[in-house]
């Protein structure tokens, strides 16, 4: 019977792996591309299908209920035990099973601290030119210094103050600190471009959401209409395999995307690549090639999703490494005589005089993205090498799926995702605030048992109970007829059920174990004791962001990844140049404008540097805003500061300002310095003009005394003559009298008659 029952259980997984693809092979590879005919790219979609549809179903089936939980949906089969522990339902319990949210506050918390995470990266050129770049441009320095210092000698009254050159020890210091490629400048404002044109981190966040509730995350990324283009994909649409040790599925071999869609989603989609006639037939799907998987998934599932079946097309997209042969050509240079290297495709004919002037090939097989399409089990569409290959210049056999993703912790085990951890704690809560729902439904509080036959004779029930409310006495009848009453008929009940507060420790027992295993505790989320300090307080932040932080981290490696392959696909997408323009964060406007072939042969590497340590710094360096303002650094600068969400970018706001400030503090020097000359030729002026007004009163004083020596002169003088006239007037009157005494006496002698 057992024999039996296991050769029933071999053929049925037999049958099983046979129904599923499992025993399919895979197409050999390694065949040159003229053998590669139509019906060995459907054969290889087909076989990457069917290698991929066994267990699909309970994976999809688990990853659903993960965000269930989140969501908070009950499922009964979860709780059978507790809703049915002798096997059978009772609808009439005092209680019903509710679902009390514990895991989703963890995950939005979280979700918030990423949100406000800084993602801080910077693009670097890995070319092998680099250093002899950084030469040249050292070296056109020291020329330019050599000149300066040529003409201080020549014209040194020339280069005085800002003119005179620096220190060559001086400029090397400075020249090692900001030089950076100017390629690498190109690259980074084309980062910065697609960041914004993509919504970068808005889809970043979405993933960060899949990668707590599901443990996984991935995504899909490529060129469209000569564009960039970054797509999040849903954990249940994926399937890969990977070596054991990589850690990106862009690594693996092969992965796919399983979309179920309307028609008319498909034809927006492929349009291009599709026949009128299959669009026409895309309108009445094939059952045969659906119903299987889709009937498979409810069966196993328990859940009818398969009622969708008549309208929806499955649609799945392989992308799988094939190989293909590439020639090396070396060849002499005729400038130099020098051997030099080229990569030839397959079919390359060496021309007769390249052999025979000492041409060779030698050829290899490497590695090649395909890609191809399966609609409705019967359209396939689109088989070809991927357009955008994602090589490297060193190694031409590496390259990367368009397809991208990682789980959280899946060595050597089965992945766990924050959700999946707080599952048997969500069920034991829920469980507990059940029974406790249910004792509290029980519990009757303490009841007074009495005698119906005390209530007094003539009264009913409502009189007795109303003088009980309202006057708090019982007023009982002794004397009833034909009635023995005693007083040992009167008791207490105590209904209470003692076991609540026993529930209530429980439940508080459930969250700080799942605050422990989650990394997220009490004080975390805001809730800080009334006896708790503020030290204690941070240090149990502190412990608790160590343990979240590794999902910070490897959630950082995988962006970092993500940035690389924009700025790979870029390459291609900008084949003919782009120019454009995008806003910065601090609503800046940054122009963009690169040249197709510098940016196409520059290999670009992107860094993101740890966000939590960059948080702290930024948090630290924010703080220091009041001191600035305090220290006469204006509010508009502080402001500007808290637009930059890195620390190099707030860093360098602060050199600014700080600069800023030196040369507002300088200008300040030069006005007081200027304002105190002003002052002091004022007061020199002043100086002067007292001594001026001295002199004016000095030479007054002496121009009076002048003039009084003057008019003192002029009046002796005057006097003098004065004196002179009268004596003079009294010399002539004398004169005349004498004159008049002698003519007087004259005529007295004269004769008579005479």
């Amino acid at each position: 019977m057992i024999g039996l029952q296991t050769n029933g259980l071999i053929l049925f997984i037999n049958n099983l792996a046979r129904m599923y693809g499992q025993a399919q092979n895979i197409p050999r590879q390694r065949i040159p591309l003229s053998q590669k005919s139509k019906k060995w790219r459907e054969d290889c979609v087909e076989a990457y299908i069917n290698l991929s549809k066994f267990g699909v179903s309970e994976r999809r089936s688990y990853l659903k209920s993960l965000y269930d939980y989140y969501n908070g949906v009950i499922d009964e089969q979860d709780y059978r035990y507790v809703l049915k522990p002798y096997g059978k339902t009772r609808n009439n319990f005092p209680s019903k099973l509710r679902n009390y949210p514990i895991i989703k506050p963890i995950v939005d918390l979280l979700l918030g601290e990423k949100a406000k995470r800084p993602l801080n990266y910077t693009v670097t050129v890995k070319n092998s030119d680099s250093a002899s770049i950084k030469q040249e441009e050292k070296n056109k320095k020291l020329l330019e210094l050599a000149s300066q210092l040529f003409m201080q000698q020549i014209r040194p009254e020339e280069m005085q103050g800002d003119q005179a050159p620096q220190p060559p020890k001086q400029l090397m210091e400075e020249f090692e600190r900001s030089y950076v490629d100017r390629r690498a400048l190109k690259g980074q404002s084309a980062l910065n471009y697609i960041m914004q044109n993509e919504e970068m981190k808005h889809k970043f966040q979405k993933g960060f959401f899949h990668y707590l509730v599901a443990g996984e995350v991935y995504s899909h990324k490529g060129v469209i209409r000569n564009e960039p283009f970054y797509h999040v994909l849903n954990p249940l649409d994926i399937d890969y395999d990977k070596d054991p040790d990589l850690e990106f599925v862009e690594d693996g071999d092969w992965a796919m995307v399983r979309k179920y869609a309307h028609a008319s989603t498909i034809i927006d989609t492929f349009g291009e690549y599709l026949t009128d006639e299959q669009i026409l037939e895309l309108e009445n799907p094939q059952q045969a090639s659906a119903d299987s998987y889709l009937l498979y998934r409810a069966e196993a599932t328990g859940s009818d999703e398969n009622i969708y079946r008549n309208r929806l097309v499955e649609c799945i997209t392989v992308y799988w490494k094939s190989r293909k042969r590439i020639g090396f050509l070396q060849y002499p240079d005729p400038m130099t005589g020098l051997m030099e290297e080229m990569i030839v495709e397959e079919g390359f004919r060496l021309p007769r005089e390249m052999r025979e002037g000492g041409a060779t090939v030698r050829y290899e097989w490497v590695n090649e993205v395909w890609e191809g399409t399966r609609i409705d089990g019967r359209f396939f569409i689109n088989i070809n090498p991927l357009s955008n290959q994602r090589t490297s210049l060193d190694n031409p056999s590496r390259c990367k799926l368009p397809i991208n993703g990682r789980k959280y912790s899946d060595i050597n085990s089965d992945n766990i995702s924050l959700v999946s951890l707080g599952i048997p704690y969500q069920l034991n809560y829920n469980i507990f605030k059940y029974r406790m729902e249910l004792a509290i439904a029980r519990s009757k509080d303490i009841i007074a048992q009495f005698d119906i036959n005390m209530i007094p004779k003539k009264w009913d029930m409502d009189k007795f109970m109303y003088f009980v409310e309202g006057t708090g006495i019982a007023w009982v009848d002794y004397n009833k007829e034909g009635i023995q009453l005693s007083p040992q008929h009167q008791s207490v009940l105590d209904m209470s059920i003692k076991t609540i507060d026993q529930y209530l420790a429980l439940l508080d027992s459930i969250m700080q174990e799942w605050e422990k295993i989650s990394g997220v505790n009490r004080q975390r989320q805001g809730g800080i004791g009334p006896y708790e300090g503020k030290a204690a307080s941070q240090q149990a932040i502190v412990q608790s962001s160590h343990i979240t932080e590794d999902l910070f981290r490897k959630y950082a490696r995988f962006e970092q990844r993500e940035l690389q392959g924009l700025m790979d696909y870029s390459k291609e997408a900008w084949v003919n140049g782009k120019k454009g323009m995008y806003v910065m964060p601090d609503n800046t406007v940054e122009t963009l404008d690169i040249e197709s072939l510098e940016h196409m042969e520059s290999e670009y590497g992107v860094f993101v540097s740890d966000a939590g340590r960059d948080q702290d710094k930024l948090e630290q360096a924010r703080a220091l805003s009041q001191a600035m303002v305090q220290n006469g650094v204006p509010a508009s600068a502080v402001l500007d500061m808290f637009d930059t969400e890195n620390f190099i970018g707030l860093k360098d706001k602060i050199q600014k300002a700080e600069a800023a400030q030196k040369e507002l503090e300088r200008a300040q020097q030069e006005a007081q310095q200027k304002m105190q000359e002003q002052q002091m030729q004022m007061q020199q002026q002043q100086l002067e003009q007292e001594r001026l007004e001295k002199d004016k009163d000095r030479q007054v004083e002496i121009e009076k005394a002048l003039i009084a020596a003057e008019a003192k002169d002029s009046t002796n003088k005057l006097q003098l003559d004065m004196e002179k006239m009268i004596r003079d007037f009294e010399i002539k009157e004398k004169e005349i009298q004498l004159k008049e005494r002698a003519l007087d006496k004259e005529g007295d002698t004269e004769p008579n008659g005479v």
